[in-house]
């Protein structure tokens, strides 16, 4: 059997200890992994190798040579383009004679290979995953497996939301060469997101073996750490154990007996001098540690210095060539770049260069959000400034926006100025509404598009929100791809005589006011002379939106209408008493409905006189039916997984069919793709009409809702009074973060005796009407248990069965 190493990894979040180096020649026991990966295949008889390159390939090629030197044979391929997982594989069919097993290059393991092989031999497949239970399955692809143990689904890398099991694929696969036949040649080709769904599409079948042992992917500084920690104590079968407080040190190292050395790693030519102590440390090559010097939990790179009596607290890492002066100390999970100097009796608290907030992800969906000027700085919008104007390409054109908040204004400015070192051109649109800015983007006036606003869930932290050309939310794979180039600093700024522009965009309010009226029956609307109140919060749509109502002929009665940056980000309390207020003064005034616009101009939330605010997911079934009503040919309509069963029901009335859809505002704007889709709806208040855009917009909302009460002749309260109701309730399970992936595979194998759905977490049908849905919290410790049935005892009663349940794994996870 052959065996093709991936050691293509760039060890982006390894960094300060991957600057000089590649991931796989990072050292676990003063080896490189990629040392422990031949010597484990050397171990179960596989010496003829593809090593795969891309990142740094001659440290590779120099350290491995040919292979002679380890006993085995060693032949190279060097991907010109990323062409992907699968795709860099395909480039070694030529050296590959029969079955073969993929592995990376760049994790550390002791399963038995050979056992794996035998399986995949006699199964006679043409593909095995080895497979492996982990506490925290978010960065790996999780698997599905029938109890035949063929595999029956996949889902890579999913978010909180959408573990539906702790099952993880390794990323060690055993082949036949057929493999090849079902990879295309030149193109971008993963294996999880592409060859597996294709080979269970086609009914090729996909065998899993779930692999007892040891299995780490060393991704992280700190997982980097406990790696070194857990090969020393003997975790793994093939490497010899250290004991409880043993250490691997060097022949060459030159170590004080007046020195103190426990459980550490300590490389060739690293002095360590008298009183010094070293604990549960990783020192690389040729470091000195002088006299009373502490270290505790720390990685030092190499031809470091660490001056006398210096404290360096736990989990610091520090890169190579790094002179640390004396009597100084350094601060816990602090990193210091490579090449830095730190003077005597310094105090270091904030890592040097990179602040940690951002060290592993910058995004969640297409939002980067952080601590004003603190992790969002100018320095920080610089920077993320000149990566997305390299990614995006000198000569492109970026429209940016942000709300009323100073330091919105702030970091704007600093990520214009970035953008523009790359290359890129500016068009500023300065205050603008969300909406506004997406419609401008679809319209073909930018190449992409930045948002810069106060988070409207916390007056601490600011959000920039990152958009396509067309309008649209980034998907995962471009926010990785910025990630990745903000990591690496592989991106290159213009040269001076080809920095970017600057300009003012004109005339975006005309144009988006005209394109909103030909969206509507404006007449129907004049024709019912609303009574109306909105209530702005104090947002962005109170510079445009009047304006627009004044075409309407309906009489306003507006709050909250001026800009004010300290009201825009409201507390849960504020927010409710705010609510409470709202329907007051719609209440006392007798007007025909309320509508409250969140700040951003892209949620509604609405009243009447004779009804608090509506329920998100009570709204969005009225609107619905509404929409239904006056809307013919309608053949399908989307929603959340989350949304209510009482949106099943009203589109049944019609005969539309329903496509659920996950829980993001990506997800729900991709559906606005299918032409059959006319309406899209959140539980949340957000609603998309794809004639006029395929994103949330409040403004449009609110207006799109009075043209449906006048058309239909109904209103808000008369349907809610004549719409089938559900009972749900909803209960959040307090929970570790490793436990989810668990949690979420129990739940699963208990309800296999019902239809289940996988979109967003895992939805159960238990009979007609009654649902009960298990979906992790994306950002929280919690799982959150949706029940919904036809009456309250029911729902009660199923509720409290599998909340059961569910905690039974939960306390089972803590014992």
């Amino acid at each position: 059997m052959q065996a093709v190493i991936m050691a293509g990894g760039f060890g982006t979040r390894l960094r300060p200890l991957t600057n000089n180096i590649p991931k796989p020649m990072v050292p676990i026991l003063n080896k490189p992994i990629l040392e422990h990966i031949i010597n484990l295949l050397k171990l179960h008889g596989i010496r003829d190798y593809v090593v795969l390159l891309f990142f740094m390939p001659d440290k590779i090629k120099d350290f491995l040579g040919d292979g002679r030197k380890f006993g085995v044979r060693i032949r190279y391929v060097v991907p010109t383009e990323d062409y992907g997982t699968a795709g860099a594989v395909k480039l070694s069919e030529k050296y590959i004679d029969d079955n073969f097993i993929v592995i990376s290059g760049d994790v550390l393991t002791d399963f038995n290979l050979s056992a794996i092989a035998s399986f995949h031999e006699s199964r006679d497949t043409t593909a095995t995953i080895s497979l492996y239970s982990s506490k925290n399955p978010l960065q790996f692809g999780i698997v599905l497996t029938d109890d035949k143990q063929r595999i029956v689904r996949f889902l890579e890398k999913p978010s909180s939301s959408e573990v539906f099991s702790d099952t993880i694929n390794t990323g060690i696969y055993f082949f036949k060469k057929s493999i090849f036949n079902y990879i295309p040649a030149g193109e971008n080709f993963d294996f999880s997101k592409d060859l597996f769904p294709r080979l269970l599409k086609e009914k090729i079948p996909i065998f899993g073996y779930k692999t007892p042992g040891y299995w780490r992917d060393v991704g992280n500084l700190e997982e980097y750490i406990d790696a070194n920690m857990d090969a020393l104590k003997g975790k793994l079968d093939h490497l010899e154990s250290y004991g409880k407080l043993g250490s691997c040190i060097s022949p060459k190292a030159n170590i004080s007996k007046d020195a103190v050395i426990e459980s550490s790693i300590i490389g060739s030519g690293v002095k360590i001098e008298s009183g010094a102590v070293v604990k549960n440390s990783v020192l690389w090559d040729n470091v000195t540690v002088s006299k009373e010097s502490r270290l505790l939990y720390d990685v030092v790179g190499k031809n470091c210095f660490i001056g006398r009596g210096t404290r360096i607290n736990d989990y610091v890492f520090i890169g190579d060539n790094c002179h640390i002066g004396n009597n100084a100390f350094i601060s816990s999970s602090v990193k210091i770049w490579n090449n830095k100097r730190i003077e005597n009796n310094d105090k270091i608290t904030r890592s040097v260069i990179y602040d940690d907030r951002f060290f592993s992800d910058l995004f969640t969906d297409s939002r980067i959000t952080g601590f004003s000027n603190l992790q969002i700085n100018p320095e920080f919008g610089a920077k993320l400034g000149a990566v997305y104007g390299a990614f995006v390409g000198a000569g492109s054109k970026i429209i940016i926006a942000r709300d009323s908040d100073y330091i919105s204004n702030m970091i704007k400015r600093s990520i214009s100025s970035g953008i523009m070192s790359a290359g890129a051109n500016i068009i500023d649109s300065q205050v603008m509404p969300i909406p506004i800015l997406r419609q401008e983007l679809k319209s073909g006036e930018g190449d992409g598009g930045v948002f810069v606003r106060k988070s409207p869930f916390d007056r601490t932290s600011t959000d920039i929100i990152f958009f396509d050309k067309d309008g649209r939310d980034l998907s995962g794979n471009k926010t990785k791809s910025i990630e990745r180039l903000f990591f690496s600093e592989e991106y290159k700024r213009a040269d001076y005589d080809k920095v970017g522009s600057f300009r003012y965009l004109e005339r975006a309010n005309e144009k988006y006011t005209k394109h909103f009226l030909n969206c509507l029956d404006v007449a129907a609307i004049r024709k019912k002379k609303f009574k109306v109140v909105i209530d702005y919060s104090y947002g962005i749509a109170s510079t445009i939106f009047p304006g627009i109502l004044g075409e309407f002929n309906v009489d306003i009665v507006s709050l909250s209408a001026h800009l004010d940056k300290d009201k825009i980000t409201r507390t849960e309390e504020e927010f409710h008493r705010s609510q409470k207020h709202f329907f007051e003064v719609v209440k006392s005034l007798k007007y025909d409905i309320g509508f409250m616009i969140d700040s951003g101009g892209e949620k509604i939330w609405i009243v009447t006189p004779f009804k608090d605010v509506l329920d998100g997911n009570r709204l969005l079934v009225l609107v619905l039916k509404m929409y239904l009503l006056v809307t013919k040919d309608v053949k399908k309509i989307a929603v959340p997984v989350r949304a209510t069963g009482e949106v099943d029901i009203v589109a049944g009335e019609f005969g539309v069919e329903v496509e659920r859809v996950k829980d993001t505002h990506y997800s729900m704007m991709m559906a606005c793709d299918h032409e059959d889709v006319k309406f899209v709806g959140g539980a949340f208040g957000g609603f998309l009409f794809p004639e006029f855009l395929y994103a949330t917009d409040g403004m449009f909302s609110v207006a799109k809702i009075l043209e449906l009460i006048a058309k239909s002749g109904y209103s808000i309260d008369e349907l809610d009074r004549n719409t089938p109701r559900l009972h749900m309730m909803k209960e959040n399970l307090e929970c570790s973060r490793d436990e989810k992936g668990s949690i979420m595979r129990k739940f699963m194998e208990s309800t296999m005796n019902y239809r289940q759905e996988l979109i967003d977490g895992v939805k159960v049908f238990l009979e007609k009407d009654t649902t009960v849905l298990c979906i992790p919290d994306r950002d929280r410790n919690l799982v959150h248990l949706n029940v919904e049935s036809p009456t309250k005892i029911r729902t009660r009663s199923v509720m409290k069965e599998y909340k059961k349940m569910v905690q039974s794994y939960i306390s089972k996870e803590k014992q």
